[in-house]
């Protein structure tokens, strides 16, 4: 049974990921239309983009349903991972996206370059510009805040739109006031395409590698840890010593094990009370987390200890 605010966070996520499929298949027709319209292969360059976009959207929209569901009877650790496998399916359709856009790009090239009605294609890039913008600042506020690779992916594709529609936007630009004075003013537009692909490019190797960092079950970062032990430490008169700390995510859940060294003399009920209150100091900075603790008897190496204990 999810808790209200696991209800919560998914409500959002799946929210936020209709956003991201309405406003991609809008800006998809629309580039489309502009770019059979007025042969730029910028333009139709963007279209894939944007469909590509599209494609992932869908499978944003699927993976956080997916994700929210509870662990089961196959699935001991819930579906977070789910997000991730999403995140790294959304990697590699941006990759195929910039190959399909250098062939284009390429073809123009070899077979020549001819733009009608650029005012049209000027007029949809500011508005892709303007709308993946807001969209992407959005999907990645929403990202950070439930800890979702899935709109972290989505809004990365949405970000990589925000600079190509910029750029093909000012090539547009340029050849609408130089054509007829600068010669060939016309292949800046395959040239701005294959900018596009090799930008993009970039943003695809870094969602793939992030998403299998998640997979291979890399661990949380410092800073996250950092706050684990600091956690930790300020109970540090309640028990003796900790080591073999773990972390690893899944999606929005953060997994933690950890060994913790406890009086010999400590019984059992108090112990689990000890752990339970670390495990809610923890939560209290990492929400979504799950600890697991194995108790361990001390050395009786006094010396070492604070606490006080019939041994002492």
């Amino acid at each position: 049974m999810l808790t209200k605010q696991m209800q919560a966070i998914n409500a959002r996520k799946q929210f936020a990921a209709n956003f991201s499929v309405i406003s991609n298949s809008v800006l998809v027709i629309l580039k489309l239309i502009v770019g059979l319209m007025s042969g730029a292969v910028s333009i139709i360059a963007e279209a894939i983009h944007s469909g590509i976009d599209l494609v992932a959207a869908v499978i944003a929209k699927y993976s956080v349903v997916k994700s929210a569901e509870p662990a089961d009877e196959r699935h001991h650790f819930g579906h977070g991972k789910v997000e991730s496998v999403s995140a790294l399916i959304e990697g590699l359709l941006i990759f195929f996206a910039a190959y399909l856009i250098i062939h284009e790009a390429y073809e123009k090239f070899i077979h020549g370059v001819k733009i009608d009605i650029i005012g049209a294609g000027i007029g949809i890039m500011l508005l892709s510009t303007a709308a993946n913008y807001f969209i992407s600042r959005y999907l990645f506020k929403v990202a950070k805040e439930t800890k979702s690779d899935a709109l972290d992916a989505d809004a990365w594709h949405l970000k990589t739109d925000v600079y190509t529609s910029l750029g093909v936007f000012a090539a547009l630009i340029l050849i609408h006031f130089l054509k007829g004075r600068v010669p060939h003013v016309e292949y800046l537009d395959p040239l701005i395409a294959i900018v596009t692909a090799i930008w993009i490019s970039f943003a695809a190797f870094q969602i793939t590698k992030d998403a299998i960092l998640n997979l291979v079950d890399t661990r949380i970062s410092e800073e996250e840890e950092a706050v684990v032990k600091t956690a930790i430490l300020e109970n540090s008169d309640t028990f003796v010593d900790f080591h073999k700390l773990r972390s690893r995510r899944a999606g929005p859940y953060t997994y933690i094990d950890l060994h913790l060294v406890v009086s010999r003399d400590l019984r059992v009920d108090a112990a689990h009370k000890l752990t339970h209150h670390i495990e809610e100091d923890i939560k209290k900075f990492l929400r979504n987390t799950d600890i697991m603790f194995h108790l361990e008897p001390c050395n009786s190496k006094c010396k070492c200890c604070r606490m006080k204990c019939t041994k002492r």
